[in-house]
């Protein structure tokens, strides 16, 4: 069987381990650093590589894979200018600690990250989410020869330390079910860093492919392991939910779907697990095997549609967010056109709960909701 992630020399911690927050000790460097070189995108930072050898700094770009065809069109020119060495003309130099772009010395860091590897001579490449106040950041590590040592997200602040306490918690319980149907992350360290979480994971392997945007890769099986049993939940427990208390907080109480979250009250609350953010940008594959990461979203207490929608609107992002009404009008006829009771109840509960999370495509459809067009007739 092919493995998803590559092996390292990292000792794997034990379910509930930490290594404590460390970032004030000082460390014996075991290789010098010749600082970074920034790339910026529309003026933001996007990923700073080691100013080393041109076969760092390629692997360090590869890193990068653009979200947006714009995005992907700046990665593809990153490479380029590298491999012509003129990459200069789209890049600043830094110096090793990083200190003006993150609230701490990156270095002290990079030092700790390498004795967690067990590798000395460890590079690293940062990479910023596209958008800035995201909380976070990732660290690729990589080996003397290029190769990938391990995949490190570190948290900013207090949401993302929810979001990686969450990951790695999840991640256990996963383990602990034996899947058959498809892989997960695997967690080689939790620990805090200034104050904040980051998880170490061994890094996506080299021949790992995307899963094609189409709803034929929709991981039914997948979700149906994964999910387990099927719970049904009064009006009290919902109440106690954490997302059901968030969706009450960014939700008009008099707007329309709100009238009809009202009404499903009324009848069976199905639950169960689901990851939260299911999409084919959380999933890869290699030969017949797929491996479903970014567990950060994952709630016990879901409603039972919720990944099969988060998947269908993920899936038509692009259009929905420019035409919220064709979505709302799409998601009705597929999901509430002669739906029964208790299905338009399911579909209700899943859109309350995408809807707390503050998925944008969500929240477009949701700000067009008219309930004479969903209401069944």
């Amino acid at each position: 069987m092919k493995k998803f992630w590559k092996s390292s020399g990292a000792t794997k911690v034990m379910p509930g381990a930490l290594r404590e927050d460390d970032s004030s000790l000082k460390h014996n460097r075991t290789s010098g650093c010749n600082g970074y070189l920034l790339f910026r995108f529309a003026g933001k930072p996007v990923i700073a590589v080691p100013n080393s050898s041109p076969n760092i700094k390629l692997a360090g770009l590869k890193c990068y894979r653009g979200i947006t065809i714009r995005r992907a069109g700046f990665a593809w020119m990153t490479r380029l200018l590298t491999r012509l060495r003129i990459d200069w003309l789209l890049t600043q130099p830094e110096d090793s600690s990083l200190s003006s772009l993150l609230p701490f010395n990156f270095q002290n860091l990079l030092d700790t990250l390498r004795q967690t590897m067990g590798a000395p001579s460890a590079e690293a490449v940062i990479v910023w989410p596209p958008q800035l106040n995201r909380g976070r950041i990732y660290v690729h590590l990589l080996d003397a020869n290029a190769r990938p040592l391990a995949f490190v997200k570190l948290s900013l602040d207090a949401l993302n330390d929810e979001y990686l306490r969450s990951e790695a918690e999840t991640i256990e319980k996963l383990k602990a079910l034996q899947l058959t149907s498809f892989r997960i992350p695997s967690l080689l360290e939790i620990g805090k860093w200034n104050g904040h979480y980051y998880c170490v994971f061994e890094p996506i392997a080299t021949d790992a492919k995307p899963v094609k945007s189409s709803w034929s890769s929709f991981p039914r099986d997948c979700v149906k392991e994964y999910a387990g049993q099927v719970r049904i939940i009064g009006l009290p427990q919902l109440t106690e939910l954490k997302w059901w208390k968030k969706f009450w907080e960014v939700t008009p109480p008099e707007s329309a779907f709100a009238q009809d979250v009202r009404m499903a009250e009324g009848h069976a609350i199905r639950v169960c697990r689901a990851h939260g953010d299911l999409g084919t940008m959380n999933m890869i594959r290699v030969d017949r095997e797929i491996l479903i990461f970014d567990w950060e979203e994952c709630c016990d207490d879901a409603p039972i549609l919720t990944d099969e929608l988060m998947f269908f609107l993920v899936l038509n992002q692009r259009k929905f967010l420019a035409k919220p009404v064709v979505g709302l009008r799409e998601l009705n006829q597929r999901y509430l056109s002669g739906a029964s009771a208790q299905r338009r109840c399911d579909v209700i509960m899943a859109m309350a709960f995408i809807r707390a999370s503050d998925k944008p495509v969500a929240n477009k459809i949701l700000d067009n909701w008219e309930k004479e067009n969903a209401q069944t007739q």
